[in-house]
């Protein structure tokens, strides 16, 4: 789950979603802000791609970083979103 909501209400979305079982398994590499991640090589973020669950304060550039990491990988990826933000990683994902 890529958001823009903080990453306290996004673990707690998560959690309510069933993407994460509790708010323990928001970890380090599981749960990250996306200035975080935005901050890591391109070979930091293909290394931790696939262990984020939740990233929280990202910005459309973030959601597009994820799914370029993922695609790199060889990952199949799925964007959904409902706005003009969004369109960056829609036309890559």
């Amino acid at each position: 789950m890529v958001t823009g909501d903080n990453v306290k209400t996004a673990k707690a979305i998560a959690v309510e979603c069933g993407i994460l079982s509790s708010l323990a398994d928001a970890i380090e590499r599981t749960v990250i802000e996306g200035k975080t991640f935005r901050a890591l090589s391109d070979s930091e973020r293909e290394e931790i791609a696939d262990s984020i669950s939740v990233m929280g304060r990202s910005s459309p550039n973030d959601k597009l970083l994820l799914v370029q990491a993922l695609r790199r990988k060889g990952h199949v990826v799925a964007v959904t979103g409902d706005g003009t933000n969004d369109a960056p990683a829609l036309h890559k994902g």
